[in-house]
């Protein structure tokens, strides 16, 4: 007996519909249960104590089943709150279990469920915004986190350089060793680059055989210089796979106007200079001067 009054208390404390059910039922039988208790009470029956008891009745059982329903219902609330947060404001609602009913295990699956969305978001944006070869951010990561580095510039009055440098003759490694030698290739510039490269500096693969750099705090004396070091450094990468051809790239640098000039801007700008290091002859630094800052002879092709 005892163990079966158990099974029937934890029934009810687990379901949502049982308890609904025992508080309506208690609730509908609360007039009942008043008349029988004052016809047992053996005081003088009338109709105006009967109607009287019913009317009282009736509206405590009313008060009761308001007070249950409420009780069982209010965590539908707070989840429905924390969902249109969510929603609107990608604010991550702190969801508590209050009872292990059917509301406490659908709050722990929508809690579940959020944990799970935000996991997958979190891998879909570092995917979105990192190159999957390089392991370096793309062009859309650049660009985001380097406005914000822009405005801080602006507001420092802190100078502000970009670098732009393409692989000089990158197809013809590709025809002539295959696109794994090809992506050897582009793999160790950006682990030359990370290493040349100050940690706070921000390097990106553009895109095909193009990667950027931007370097907060920079001048543009400063920038070439760096520059420089990692066009020398690529110039001495030993790439097995290329039987002893070494790579080189071509680098255009542009300190930024932070008044006027946006991510954009610097980046075309940077673009323009990179075009020129190619026409005059590739493996070179060039920027605003009209002759390249830094001139080597092309490497063979």
């Amino acid at each position: 007996m005892k163990r079966k009054t158990t099974r029937i208390r934890e029934f009810l404390s687990s379901s949502l519909v049982a308890q609904a059910f025992a508080g309506c039922f208690v609730a509908t039988h609360i007039p009942i249960i008043s008349i029988a208790a004052y016809v047992a009470s053996g005081a003088a029956i009338s109709a105006q104590a009967v109607l009287l008891i019913i009317l009282l009745a009736t509206i405590a059982g009313t008060a009761f089943a308001f007070v249950v329903m409420r009780h069982l219902l209010l965590p539908v609330g707070d989840l429905a709150r924390g969902l249109k947060s969510y929603r609107l404001e990608s604010h991550i609602p702190r969801l508590v279990k209050q009872r292990d009913d059917d509301l406490g295990r659908l709050t722990d699956e929508v809690r579940a469920l959020i944990n799970s969305l935000e996991e997958k978001l979190s891998r879909l944006k570092r995917q979105a915004f990192s190159d999957t070869l390089t392991g370096l951010g793309n062009r859309r990561w650049l660009a985001e986190v380097v406005s914000s580095e822009i405005a801080r510039s602006r507001r420092e009055q802190k100078p502000l350089s970009v670098i732009v440098l393409d692989i000089d003759h990158f197809k013809r490694i590709n025809d002539a060793f295959g696109h794994d030698t090809g992506d050897e290739v582009l793999v160790a510039i950006a682990e030359t680059a990370k290493r040349v490269l100050r940690p706070y500096d921000l390097v990106a693969r553009l895109g095909g055989e193009e990667f950027c750099a931007f370097l907060p705090g920079t001048n543009l004396k400063e920038a070439m210089l760096i520059a420089e070091r990692l066009r020398e450094a690529i110039a001495a990468l030993q790439i097995e796979t290329l039987r002893g051809r070494h790579v080189t790239a071509s680098f255009g640098v542009h300190e930024g106007n932070i008044a006027r000039e946006h991510f954009k801007d610097m980046l075309r700008i940077a673009d323009d200079y990179l075009y020129q290091a190619k026409g005059g002859g590739r493996n070179q630094v060039q920027t605003i001067e009209a002759q390249p800052a830094v001139m080597q002879t092309a490497a063979p092709d």
